[in-house]
Protein backbone atom coordinates (compact mmCIF):
# COMPACT_ATOMS: atom_id res chain seq x y z
CA UNK A 1 0.00 0.00 0.00
CA UNK A 2 2.82 2.41 0.85
CA UNK A 3 4.47 1.69 -2.50
CA UNK A 4 1.29 2.63 -4.36
CA UNK A 5 0.99 5.85 -2.35
CA UNK A 6 4.62 6.77 -3.06
CA UNK A 7 4.17 6.07 -6.78
CA UNK A 8 1.02 8.20 -6.88
CA UNK A 9 2.80 11.06 -5.10
CA UNK A 10 5.73 10.83 -7.52
CA UNK A 11 3.38 10.94 -10.53
CA UNK A 12 1.55 13.93 -9.02
CA UNK A 13 4.78 15.89 -8.46
CA UNK A 14 6.24 14.99 -11.85
CA UNK A 15 3.09 16.08 -13.67
CA UNK A 16 3.04 19.38 -11.79
CA UNK A 17 6.70 20.10 -12.57
CA UNK A 18 6.27 19.24 -16.22
CA UNK A 19 3.44 21.74 -16.69
CA UNK A 20 5.47 24.52 -15.07
CA UNK A 21 8.47 23.68 -17.25
CA UNK A 22 6.36 23.82 -20.39
CA UNK A 23 4.87 27.18 -19.37
CA UNK A 24 8.31 28.60 -18.58
CA UNK A 25 9.66 27.41 -21.94
CA UNK A 26 6.66 28.93 -23.75
CA UNK A 27 7.21 32.24 -21.91
CA UNK A 28 10.92 32.32 -22.78
CA UNK A 29 10.16 31.49 -26.44
CA UNK A 30 7.74 34.44 -26.62
CA UNK A 31 10.39 36.76 -25.11
CA UNK A 32 12.95 35.63 -27.71
CA UNK A 33 10.37 36.10 -30.45
CA UNK A 34 9.61 39.65 -29.26
CA UNK A 35 13.30 40.57 -29.19
CA UNK A 36 13.40 39.97 -32.96
CA UNK A 37 10.22 41.91 -33.84
CA UNK A 38 10.91 45.23 -35.58
CA UNK A 39 7.47 46.64 -36.39
CA UNK A 40 3.81 46.43 -35.49
CA UNK A 41 1.32 44.25 -37.29
CA UNK A 42 -0.89 46.17 -39.71
CA UNK A 43 -4.36 45.43 -38.34
CA UNK A 44 -5.97 43.89 -35.29
CA UNK A 45 -9.55 43.58 -34.01
CA UNK A 46 -9.05 45.69 -30.86
CA UNK A 47 -7.45 48.87 -29.58
CA UNK A 48 -4.04 48.56 -27.94
CA UNK A 49 -2.08 51.29 -26.19
CA UNK A 50 0.73 51.76 -23.68
CA UNK A 51 0.59 54.32 -20.88
CA UNK A 52 3.51 55.43 -18.69
CA UNK A 53 3.22 56.98 -15.21
CA UNK A 54 6.09 58.19 -13.06
CA UNK A 55 5.24 56.81 -9.61
CA UNK A 56 8.40 57.79 -7.74
CA UNK A 57 11.76 59.40 -8.36
CA UNK A 58 13.11 55.92 -9.10
CA UNK A 59 10.31 54.13 -10.91
CA UNK A 60 7.87 54.29 -13.83
CA UNK A 61 4.77 52.12 -14.12
CA UNK A 62 3.66 51.09 -17.59
CA UNK A 63 0.29 49.70 -18.56
CA UNK A 64 -0.45 47.81 -21.76
CA UNK A 65 -4.18 48.16 -22.38
CA UNK A 66 -6.13 46.01 -24.80
CA UNK A 67 -9.78 47.04 -25.21
CA UNK A 68 -12.55 48.06 -27.64
CA UNK A 69 -12.76 44.68 -29.36
CA UNK A 70 -14.41 44.79 -32.79
CA UNK A 71 -15.49 41.14 -32.55
CA UNK A 72 -15.38 38.34 -29.98
CA UNK A 73 -11.85 37.15 -29.26
CA UNK A 74 -10.99 34.16 -27.08
CA UNK A 75 -7.98 32.25 -25.73
CA UNK A 76 -5.95 35.44 -25.33
CA UNK A 77 -2.26 35.24 -24.53
CA UNK A 78 -0.51 38.57 -24.06
CA UNK A 79 3.06 39.42 -23.11
CA UNK A 80 4.89 42.77 -22.95
CA UNK A 81 8.64 43.14 -23.47
CA UNK A 82 10.85 46.22 -23.24
CA UNK A 83 14.48 47.06 -23.82
CA UNK A 84 15.20 48.29 -20.27
CA UNK A 85 17.04 46.28 -17.66
CA UNK A 86 14.69 44.97 -15.01
CA UNK A 87 14.80 42.69 -12.00
CA UNK A 88 11.17 41.68 -12.59
CA UNK A 89 9.75 39.31 -15.16
CA UNK A 90 7.95 40.79 -18.13
CA UNK A 91 4.18 40.91 -17.53
CA UNK A 92 2.05 38.31 -19.25
CA UNK A 93 -1.35 36.66 -19.18
CA UNK A 94 -2.62 33.36 -20.49
CA UNK A 95 0.70 31.53 -20.08
CA UNK A 96 0.99 30.82 -16.36
CA UNK A 97 -2.69 31.53 -15.72
CA UNK A 98 -5.97 30.99 -17.56
CA UNK A 99 -6.42 32.47 -21.02
CA UNK A 100 -8.84 35.38 -21.18
CA UNK A 101 -11.67 36.24 -23.57
CA UNK A 102 -13.16 39.57 -24.60
CA UNK A 103 -16.63 39.64 -26.09
CA UNK A 104 -17.89 42.62 -28.05
CA UNK A 105 -20.12 44.89 -25.93
CA UNK A 106 -19.71 42.66 -22.83
CA UNK A 107 -17.87 43.06 -19.52
CA UNK A 108 -14.96 42.90 -18.92
CA UNK A 109 -14.32 45.26 -21.79
CA UNK A 110 -10.52 45.20 -21.64
CA UNK A 111 -7.32 43.68 -20.30
CA UNK A 112 -4.31 45.37 -18.72
CA UNK A 113 -0.73 44.23 -18.20
CA UNK A 114 1.23 46.25 -15.63
CA UNK A 115 4.99 46.44 -15.18
CA UNK A 116 7.68 48.68 -13.74
CA UNK A 117 10.96 50.08 -15.03
CA UNK A 118 13.61 52.29 -13.43
CA UNK A 119 13.09 56.02 -13.99
CA UNK A 120 15.53 57.81 -16.30
CA UNK A 121 15.54 61.53 -17.08
CA UNK A 122 15.67 61.00 -20.84
CA UNK A 123 13.62 57.82 -21.11
CA UNK A 124 13.99 56.05 -24.43
CA UNK A 125 12.07 52.83 -24.36
CA UNK A 126 10.95 50.33 -26.96
CA UNK A 127 7.88 48.43 -25.84
CA UNK A 128 6.89 45.30 -27.74
CA UNK A 129 3.66 43.39 -27.16
CA UNK A 130 2.64 40.00 -28.49
CA UNK A 131 -1.05 39.10 -28.50
CA UNK A 132 -2.14 35.64 -29.54
CA UNK A 133 -5.88 34.97 -29.74
CA UNK A 134 -8.69 33.15 -31.54
CA UNK A 135 -11.67 34.40 -33.51
CA UNK A 136 -14.22 31.69 -34.28
CA UNK A 137 -11.59 29.03 -33.40
CA UNK A 138 -9.07 30.42 -35.91
CA UNK A 139 -5.76 31.40 -34.29
CA UNK A 140 -4.06 34.78 -34.84
CA UNK A 141 -0.92 36.46 -33.54
CA UNK A 142 -0.11 40.18 -33.69
CA UNK A 143 2.75 42.41 -32.58
CA UNK A 144 2.58 45.97 -31.30
CA UNK A 145 5.80 48.01 -31.21
CA UNK A 146 6.00 51.47 -29.63
CA UNK A 147 9.10 53.62 -29.26
CA UNK A 148 8.97 56.43 -26.73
Amino acid sequence: MKKILIILLLIFFLCGCTKTSIEKEEYLNYIEELKEVKESSKEYPFNIEVKYDKISIKEIRYQVILDEVKEDITDIIMIAYHNKETEDVYPSMGIFDEKESLLKDKKPSGLILVGYIPYEEDLKITMKVLVKYKIKNKEYKIYYVLEK
